[in-house]
């Protein structure tokens, strides 16, 4: 595992919102917070909030493109609330409202919508965004799960690392069914895909 934090990185990371320093699958690093040695719960928020924000403005702009306004708003609405201290209920809320969302993308892919130019522009860069949502999810899902023994039980940030630690691999795999979705749609519809989506597919 990478070395550890010292007390003055831990604090910088959790005021950078816990911006990943590496991704344990991708060479070795660790993710923000994330240490056998010095756990950082708030880091580890702080980070899976990043995440969570990029993820659904990500279904917001891939819902907005092929027209489902109403889910699009929500999720926007739902990455509008979220902070660096969000407590579990809000994560919670965060994660049902991203399954939500890919349900209901996952649904209309398959009712073979039909996109403009200026939709499918959108829906190229979206899917983009939400490969990268997902390869830091799977990284700190990965992460998690080595040192989740060594969370210790507690309230605020300590109760919601342990929530993550249990809830993020269901929410990978709801993830990348849902970009599977989008890029056999793009591929479908002569859409351009970014490489971040086939590099994001290959780790899971």
């Amino acid at each position: 595992m990478a070395k550890s934090f010292t007390t003055m990185a831990g604090a910088a990371l959790l005021l950078a919102c816990g911006a990943a320093v590496a991704q344990l699958g991708n060479g070795g690093g660790t993710y923000a917070g994330v240490d056998k040695v010095n756990l950082n719960p708030p880091a580890i928020v702080a980070s899976h909030m990043d995440n969570a924000q990029l993820v659904l403005n990500a279904d917001a702009k891939l819902l907005g493109a092929v027209g489902l306004n109403d889910a699009a708003a929500q999720a926007t609405a739902a990455a509008g609330t979220l902070s660096a201290d969000a407590t579990r209920a809000q994560i919670e809320e965060a994660l049902k409202v991203q399954s939500d969302s890919g349900h209901a993308l996952e649904q209309k892919l398959a009712a073979k919508a039909e996109l403009s130019d200026t939709a499918k522009l959108a829906f190229s860069s979206a899917v983009g965004d939400l490969a990268r949502g997902l390869t830091a999810e799977a990284s700190m899902a990965r992460d998690l799960a080595e040192v989740r023994k060594t969370l210790k039980p507690g309230g605020g940030a300590a109760a919601s690392a342990i929530y993550l630690s249990k809830a993020l691999p269901g929410s990978v795999k709801d993830l990348g069914e849902t970009l599977r979705a989008a890029v056999a749609y793009a591929k479908a519809n002569n859409i351009m895909l970014p490489q971040a989506a086939t590099e994001a597919l290959n780790q899971l």
